[in-house]
């Protein structure tokens, strides 16, 4: 019994790799860059606050993927081990010290646009003549060459520090 089961996790090992991200710490205007995408944050605003006479910074934050190499990323949903969620994932951003309060974040994703085909087929309308419709059908996500996605979140701070954010990246695989 030991030995098939040290056998099915052996293939499991080897059938289903695990799909590590990659992480990097970010200062403000200095995005990290792999495989021709730049990962960055922006500080839009930025004020002093208080939270129960305690002092705190507020700080607008706006994240961004920007596409830079000169070629358009196509990649595919895949199955992993752990099910079929964040296809669409480009990249998670995390503020370290950020506290959440006041409904605020610790961080935000970034998510592409997905990517459709169209598809055709003949069916037969309702006076039984064969006619051609055209659906379009999502075969993955796109991310166009010189395309910025960004989102912005709310980051509350201890007071004298500024953000620390950390980005993880979805490798995206090349096609």
């Amino acid at each position: 019994m030991i030995r098939f089961l040290n056998a099915c996790l052996f293939v499991l090992a080897i059938c289903c790799p695990v799909f590590a991200q990659q992480a990097y710490d970010l200062e403000a205007g200095k995005p990290a860059q792999f495989n021709g995408i730049d990962y960055g944050f922006e500080i839009k605003n930025e004020r002093h606050i208080k939270i129960s006479g305690e002092p705190f910074m507020r700080y607008e934050l706006t994240v961004y993927v920007t596409n830079k190499s000169n070629c358009t990323k196509l990649f595919l949903p895949r199955q992993t081990v752990f099910g079929q969620e964040n296809f669409n994932e480009l990249a998670a951003f995390d503020c370290l010290n950020a506290n959440g309060k006041r409904l605020t974040a610790k961080g935000s994703k970034i998510l592409a646009k997905p990517f459709t085909v169209p598809y055709q087929q003949k069916v037969k309308n309702a006076e039984g003549k064969e006619v051609t419709t055209t659906t379009n059908i999502q075969a993955g996500y796109i991310l166009h060459n010189g395309e910025s996605v960004t989102n912005m979140f709310v980051a509350i701070v201890p007071d004298g520090e500024r953000p620390a954010v950390k980005v993880r990246i979805r490798e995206i695989t090349e096609l």
